[in-house]
């Protein structure tokens, strides 16, 4: 086993340890601010987020992308650049619509959904930043989207999928750096992107985003996606995260952190089509370093 290995080994087992120690007052949070049940007239899906190592051996890869691809009908991955082919094989053999750009690192964001529920009709990639610099710089970044039509609903729904520069901030506090820059433009481009295709439907985003939600919720800095995405102070219609809407997870997501998400587009209670139920977790993975994050939404009829 390398140094880079049991780094992550070590990531890992104090991840689960803080999620076990977490997961009594998180699950009474949860229950305190579920967003509730979904209404009588309207039908569940599943959406998760999930960065798999870009590093793994192709069996790894395999092992952890298909038992997220057991869990969700609606699919946004990170760090899968190289995995191409091996996505759209398994998409073709199951039933799911890969949006898998051409451009190298636009595949790096993946999104798939379950053609037994939606119909995919428009598809689009967004060049975002290429950073750059000495050492160890971030890769260029895109964002990933496409739009179904939700059958059981008829609804169209846009799907957004992203991946933020990593090591931009300390415990919620933006590091002074090109990368948390770009980050902060990365947001903005999210936040327009989104504002243009909820006039045309629902929307839902998914992503890492490298900044973890409490601390992001403590600090509130203006640039940061509890701000900028959340919209804190103009109030709904915003896009909302699962953390938010329903309680904070048991099981962090990388470490000791959740900075993977998954948001959603909530209107105003009295023009509401679409909302997370009471249901999300964090599904431990095997191999990344990373865990999943998976949210069930209602969609009205």
């Amino acid at each position: 086993m390398d140094q880079d290995q049991t780094v992550r080994l070590s990531r890992r087992t104090l991840g689960r340890l803080a999620g076990a120690t977490a997961l009594t007052g998180a699950a009474g949070a949860a229950t305190a601010q579920a967003a509730g049940a979904a209404p009588a007239n309207s039908s569940t899906f599943r959406v998760a987020s999930f960065n798999i190592l870009s590093d793994l051996k192709d069996s790894q890869f395999k092992e952890d992308f298909v038992a997220i691809m057991d869990r969700a009908e609606l699919v946004g991955l990170q760090e899968v650049q190289g995995r191409g082919d091996i996505i759209n094989q398994w998409a073709s053999n199951h039933g799911f619509y890969a949006w898998t750009p051409a451009k190298t690192w636009g595949r790096e964001v993946t999104v798939l959904a379950k053609k037994s529920m939606f119909d995919r009709i428009d598809k689009g990639t967004i060049f975002v930043c290429d950073t750059g610099g000495s050492g160890n710089p971030p890769p260029p970044r895109y964002i990933t989207w496409a739009q179904y039509v939700h059958k059981p609903s008829g609804r169209r729904i846009t799907h957004v999928n992203n991946h933020l520069n990593a090591h931009i901030d300390d415990n919620g506090h933006p590091y002074d750096l090109p990368r948390t820059r770009d980050a902060e433009k990365h947001l903005r481009m999210i936040k327009d992107l989104v504002l243009d295709k909820k006039s045309n439907g629902q929307v839902v985003v998914t992503g890492d985003f490298n900044v973890d939600y409490q601390d992001d919720k403590r600090v509130t800095y203006a640039k940061f996606p509890y701000t900028v995405l959340e919209n804190r102070q103009n109030g709904l219609p915003s896009l909302r995260s699962s953390y938010s809407r329903i309680g904070v997870t048991g099981l962090p997501t990388l470490g000791r952190r959740r900075v993977d998400y998954v948001y959603a587009w909530i209107r105003p209670a009295d023009n509401r089509f679409m909302d997370f139920d009471d249901h999300h977790y964090v599904f431990d993975s095997k191999h990344s370093d990373h865990n999943a994050v998976v949210a069930r939404l209602w969609m009205k009829h």
